[in-house]
């Protein structure tokens, strides 16, 4: 993983395309209304991003998982799993996590050309493993960030701006020598494939909704049943 173009490529050919994502969230949304009854449309938008993060951590853990299981098999190289497996691990979240802020954009019914979409995609990946994020900034001070990387990223171009970002990616997965660890490796890299995606989709979420009052902070409990009975 020494060539940081490898995400610039990834963003132009992402596995499913934007009038796809747009047709699958704007079904989940009517199915949501229906099951739901005429909720507000910021509590839809939530829920469908509740289900669209929890799925995408779910993909992203079993595939962590998976790709750590050859260590556990005797006669298995170890140097060769750990690099196959950090590689095929990384490009298959960073894909994942890229889809989930398209649909989270959906959701909330944001309307971007595709261009910006990638920039402000780029730009959450990026910001989402910070020391900034993990502060749990306000609404407000995300949306400057974001926005602030998102219009250099427009700037530089797309291209340029992924290997830029790949290069901030790539450390935080190079020291997962736990993954030939046998069978410890299984669990722990689910888990933090999960917690990277799960960060990565509410960062979304929050830079996303277009309403101040959502769902989380207006009626917490409220919130809680609607999401726990979705789908």
């Amino acid at each position: 993983m020494t060539d940081n173009g490898w995400l610039s490529k990834l963003l132009m050919l992402t596995g499913k395309s934007l009038p796809t994502i747009q047709a699958e969230i704007r079904e989940m949304k009517r199915e949501y209304d229906l099951t739901h009854g005429g909720k507000p449309p910021r509590y839809v938008s939530y829920g469908v991003s509740s289900k669209l993060i929890s799925r995408a951590a779910m993909k992203t853990g079993a595939f962590g998982g998976l790709v750590s299981v050859p260590a556990t098999i005797p006669g298995v190289g170890m140097m060769g799993t750990l690099l196959a497996g950090i590689t095929a691990d990384l490009v298959y979240m960073v894909r994942t996590q890229i889809e989930l802020c398209y649909a989270i954009s959906i959701a909330y019914d944001v309307q971007m050309d595709e261009e910006e979409l990638k920039a402000v995609s780029l730009a959450l990946l990026g910001f989402s493993g910070s020391a900034e994020a993990a502060k749990g900034i306000a609404v407000r001070t995300l949306r400057g960030v974001v926005d602030e990387m998102t219009a250099a990223y427009l700037r530089r171009g797309i291209p340029d701006s992924a290997v830029d970002v790949s290069a901030k990616l790539i450390p935080r997965f190079a020291g997962k020598a736990y993954r030939i660890i046998p069978f410890l490796g299984i669990p722990i890299s689910a888990s933090l494939n999960i917690a990277s995606t799960m960060m990565v989709g509410n960062q979304a979420r929050k830079y996303f909704s277009t309403w101040e009052d959502s769902p989380e902070n207006l009626d917490v409990t409220g919130c809680q049943s609607v999401i726990a009975t979705s789908y």
